[in-house]
């Protein structure tokens, strides 16, 4: 999976494009020092992410903006 395209949107937000779900803009906001996965508009029942895609996207955005560090520091509940 690879990072097609992201902008910021309202209020800090981040959307984003992923190749292998073009027709989904993934929304994201930031907690800590990091982004994650807020919301998804376009799935479709055919194509639905599963849990490893939600972190492989996660970790490519942050990584891209330079933020890898405070997510891999991440605390799981």
């Amino acid at each position: 999976m690879k990072l097609v395209n992201w902008s910021y949107a309202k209020r800090y937000n981040i959307k984003a494009i992923f190749d292998d779900f073009p027709h989904v803009v993934v929304l994201f906001r930031q907690i800590g020092g990091y982004y994650f996965i807020f919301s998804m508009k376009g799935l479709t029942k055919e194509h639905i992410p599963t849990r490893r895609d939600y972190v492989r996207m996660e970790y490519l955005l942050n990584k891209d903006l330079g933020l890898l560090e405070a997510y891999k520091e991440r605390k799981y509940k």
